[in-house]
């Protein structure tokens, strides 16, 4: 049986000089590009109709004279200050520190969060055993406020594997594995890897 330390979140081996920790630095990377994007792209939600991206559009109108509300992203907003306020406590908790004095708005609140988070996600990485959640919920948060500001996605890209096989993957992906042989590639060999040819089969 194979107990060599790996990434709780790729599954990349680690390395044999920095294997004191659950993460590994290419997961901890992407999570504290994710955190850094956030606040501006947060700020970027308009709960006005129409102001934010076209994913975006599950709209409500008062009977009254005020404004209608775009109801999906006020729901974004919500559950993204939600993942964020709820690993700052789980991680303060677990003795990374003491909380942060929250600011008076949601999204200044959102910016301290992340903020907070990006100052100990090192210790995190390292001490944390639910850093995989941690990451996949950032990560998600982020990727969708982006889509939602944006009002595009990130296009799956096909990726030439030695076997013969495909690996499919977007440019942030933390890792994937290789339908046809099975090995997992991590960040950096995912990105190593040749775009596949046109017309070649995946397995």
């Amino acid at each position: 049986m194979d107990t060599t330390p790996a990434c709780v979140t790729c599954h990349r081996e680690l390395p044999a000089w920095d294997q004191q920790r659950f993460a590994c630095d290419g997961c901890q990377a992407a999570v504290d590009s994710a955190l850094a994007e956030l606040p501006a792209l947060y700020a970027g939600l308009d709960v006005t109709p129409g102001r934010t991206g076209p994913r975006v559009g599950s709209l409500h109108a008062a009977p009254s004279s005020r404004p209608p509300i775009d109801l999906a992203v006020v729901d974004l907003r919500t559950q993204v200050a939600g993942v964020l306020a709820s690993w700052v406590r789980d991680w303060s908790e677990s003795g990374a520190g003491d909380l942060p004095a929250w600011p008076a708005t949601e999204t200044a609140r959102v910016a301290a969060a992340a903020r907070w988070l990006r100052w100990r996600l090192d210790w995190a990485v390292r001490m944390h055993p639910a850093i995989d959640e941690a990451v996949r919920e950032i990560r998600d948060a982020h990727r969708a406020v982006r889509l939602a500001v944006e009002g595009r996605d990130e296009r799956a890209i096909r990726l030439a594997c030695p076997c013969g096989s495909t690996v499919s993957a977007t440019v942030s992906s933390p890792g994937a594995t290789c339908p046809g042989c099975g090995v997992r590639y991590g960040r950096a060999e995912l990105l190593a890897l040749p775009v596949a040819a046109r017309g070649r089969a995946a397995a």
